[in-house]
């Protein structure tokens, strides 16, 4: 039996749904599938879990101090749910994946890593590390939260949340991601790093048609994360990303998902840049045009595109 645990609000809902999904598909071991949810947001999310035709499990939590913590980013202080994961779970061993997932394959290699006396297991963040502002060890590896290997039994025993609790006082101010920045800091020193293929982190932005082709090609490719502000049900988006996520959502059939329109100009300009950085020229050309009519009065702004 291997545990995946996922933590978000309601905003997030369907998306869960969708890297839920895509989990259980791809899926050869048995599953048990936890949701830790605000409390509040039960009777929001409950109807998701009902639709989705996959057997989940909801737990949902009182965010207590964490809904006085700092939310950054297009992040909202349901990050911090996962840390509660250890005192929830009472099996030695879960996977943990962000809502903005999608996972390609069986997830058992990853459940059996040996953690030995470790905390975590999971890929490397570059990004992260470069911004974060909190002082680590040399030679610590900072690892991205939205996948990790989580050895329960270890983090009950060393507190974690009450640990997670006094760094994140410490350096609140510090705390650029703030949910990641607290737990590298935590588990610093008690970190497996993984192959990069069980969280490959891309933009759904930035990333040309080609690069995307190219990273599903990559061998043994296990888990998508979709790390930026643009995420792949939103119309601006990389269409060839928006095409190949909307493959998964459409097979899952779950009632009120779908995605998000550009409403904005400046969510219609992101999505110009992304047709002419992929070499879709006439259509970002087509776009502009609409945005400029858009400006001048001549059409209505909430359909822009």
């Amino acid at each position: 039996m291997i545990t995946v645990v996922y933590s978000f609000d309601r905003n997030y809902a369907h998306y869960a749904a969708v890297s839920t999904y895509s989990l259980a598909l791809h899926s050869r071991s048995a599953l048990r599938i936890v949701w830790v949810i605000p409390a509040d947001d039960l009777e929001h999310i409950a109807p998701v879990a009902a639709n989705l035709e996959v057997e989940v499990e909801l737990r949902p939590v009182e965010p207590g101090e964490f809904s006085a913590w700092k939310a950054s980013h297009h992040f909202s202080q349901a990050m911090y749910l996962r840390l509660l994961i250890p005192s929830l779970i009472h099996e030695p061993r879960a996977i943990y994946l962000d809502a903005d997932t999608l996972v390609l394959s069986d997830l058992a290699a990853l459940h059996a890593v040996d953690l030995g006396n470790n905390l975590l297991a999971g890929v490397p963040d570059p990004a992260g590390a470069q911004s974060s502002r909190v002082p680590r060890q040399c030679g610590d590896p900072y690892l991205n939260s939205g996948m990790l290997l989580m050895n329960l039994d270890a983090l009950r025993n060393d507190n974690m949340l009450e640990k997670a609790k006094a760094i994140y006082c410490e350096y609140e101010n510090e705390l650029a991601w703030p949910d990641q920045c607290v737990i590298n800091k935590y588990a610093e020193g008690r970190k497996i790093t993984l192959d990069v293929k069980w969280n490959r982190q891309i933009s759904a932005f930035d990333i040309t048609e080609a690069q995307f082709d190219s990273v599903l090609s990559e061998s043994g490719l296990a888990v998508l994360h979709f790390v930026d502000s643009v995420k792949p049900w939103h119309k601006w988006c990389n269409p060839s990303v928006g095409d190949f996520y909307w493959r998964y959502a459409d097979r899952a059939r779950i009632d009120g998902l779908k995605p998000q329109e550009i409403t904005t100009i400046d969510q219609a300009m992101l999505f110009a840049r992304v047709l002419d950085h992929n070499a879709r020229f006439q259509e970002a050309s087509m776009l502009k045009q609409r945005i400029i009519e858009s400006l001048l009065g001549s059409q209505d702004s909430d359909s822009i595109a």
